[in-house]
């Protein structure tokens, strides 16, 4: 498992941990069957190597949460308590278990319908900046 796997899954756990959250695979699924769910995934980033023996990454990792659309003011009410809850869980853990140096506030969070596996959910999609500072390894020819 790699660095950048760690972070999701410890963003997986706390997702998990969110009220009314079902389902969070470790990667994305064709299964929308089990609403509410959440799917961690890496987003973009960048990645600069200022000597030879450092490397740092800074990378947007994406936490995507999808709700049933059949009741929007039931919806909305998840909605609404999930994402300061999130929020603060992220703040209650800015290292991730240790998995990355910091997460980078503020984090943003957008919401808008989606379509998953043919079903139109209402998804709240959160960018969470995350900065990894690695020792990059002597390479020996």
């Amino acid at each position: 498992m790699s660095i950048i796997d760690d972070a999701i899954l410890r963003l997986q756990v706390l997702a998990d941990a969110c009220t009314g959250i079902n389902n969070t695979p470790q990667y994305p699924t064709d299964d929308a069957s089990v609403l509410p769910l959440a799917i961690a995934h890496i987003g973009g980033g960048t990645g600069d190597q200022p000597n030879a023996t450092d490397t740092k990454l800074m990378i947007n990792l994406s936490v995507d949460f999808h709700f049933d659309r059949s009741i929007l003011r039931l919806t909305y009410q998840k909605i609404d308590a999930l994402v300061p809850e999130y929020i603060q869980r992220l703040g209650g853990d800015p290292t991730l278990g240790g998995t990355i140096s910091t997460i980078v506030f503020p984090v943003a969070f957008t919401v808008s319908p989606a379509d998953w596996d043919s079903i139109i959910t209402q998804m709240v999609s959160f960018t969470i900046p995350v900065k990894f500072n690695l020792l990059t390894p002597t390479v020996t020819p």
